[in-house]
């Protein structure tokens, strides 16, 4: 009974709880994994959508944005996934729950300054890497600077985790307006080149690790090595509840 009771003591239960997580982070983290390619079920997908109200909340959100900067004359282009939506889904990624952006740099100030306005639509608003604005759904909107011939990330910490999101003259400039959903929305003019460095075979595959507030991070690794075979309903943007409001204006 007593060697029993010192096998299950807690502190051998840790280390074997301890010992397990170190053995799935090496697996996960250390070893190599190819990359696997599946053709998803149209019920798996439906089961990676994020929700209908989700999708009305974060459509909401860009619409306000999308007014509220242009009503100040503030340019904007859609960014990352949000960008990656538009042109493969014409609205967003059935899977993603969050928006980007990006502004240039000398009009964080500006930015700034109409807060108040998205204040009095019921949003809060946050800063790290990115301004955060929020409701229900979130949108990042980052600031980007000019080097020689490059618009690149004006955050250096934000440059260090996004390497491969950055833009040519004549990949950003002039800025054009895309379908996303049911409202237009500003993007780059030559965005394709800007989506092979960050999404590889964008076109061909969707790799699913998200929805951002949860996944599992200690698998992350493993989730990201899969690739989906893009297929019509993985196609489909997601899609709101109801029509949205006006209220930017």
């Amino acid at each position: 009974m007593m060697k029993l009771k010192s096998v299950f003591s807690p502190k051998n239960i840790l280390g074997s709880i301890l010992l397990l997580f170190a053995g799935i982070f090496f697996y996960t983290h250390v070893l190599e994994h190819d990359w696997r390619y599946k053709v998803p079920t149209d019920e798996e997908v439906k089961k990676y959508r994020i929700s209908e109200n989700t999708a009305l909340s974060l459509y909401q959100i860009m619409k306000d944005t999308h007014e509220l900067l242009t009503k100040h004359n503030i340019n904007y282009w859609i960014d990352g996934g949000t960008l990656l939506g538009a042109i493969r889904h014409q609205g967003i990624i059935p899977y993603d729950d969050d928006l980007d952006i990006g502004i240039m740099q000398e009009d964080e100030i500006r930015l700034q300054q109409i807060f108040p306005e998205f204040q009095k639509l019921g949003y809060s608003i946050s800063h790290d890497l990115a301004y955060k604005i929020c409701q229900k759904g979130c949108i990042d909107i980052f600031t980007f600077q000019k080097e020689k011939n490059e618009f690149i990330h004006a955050n250096l910490k934000t440059r260090t985790q996004y390497p491969n999101d950055f833009f040519y003259d004549h990949e950003l400039l002039p800025l054009k307006k895309y379908k996303f959903g049911d409202i237009e929305v500003y993007g780059p003019y030559n965005p394709k080149k800007n989506l092979n460095r960050q999404y590889p075979e964008w076109d061909k595959y969707a790799v699913i690790h998200h929805p951002h507030n949860f996944h599992l991070f200690f698998l992350s690794n493993i989730e990201r090595k899969t690739k989906f075979i893009l297929t019509p309903e993985l196609l489909k943007p997601a899609t709101a509840t109801k029509p949205l409001e006006n209220r930017g204006n």
